[in-house]
């Protein structure tokens, strides 16, 4: 698997949160990126064979996560 460069640009937001969770994670910038692609990569398939995206509430009740695009 080959690696290439990319630029983007990105709002002061977004690059703040990349710098936050990445100081917290101990991980790179580049590495909170390519897990944001993967988790949106994820999630695109799971629209495209219109699978259902739960998550647990604390109280244990589960809630659908509905994903507009």
């Amino acid at each position: 698997m080959g690696t290439v460069k990319l630029t983007v640009s990105l709002s002061d937001e977004v690059v703040d949160a990349l710098k936050e969770m990445a100081a917290e994670e101990r991980t790179s910038v580049t590495e909170q990126i390519r897990r944001a692609v993967s988790l949106q990569k994820w999630m695109y398939d799971l629209q495209r064979r219109k699978a259902k995206l739960l998550v647990e509430e604390v109280n244990g009740s589960p809630r659908e996560v509905v994903v507009l695009r």
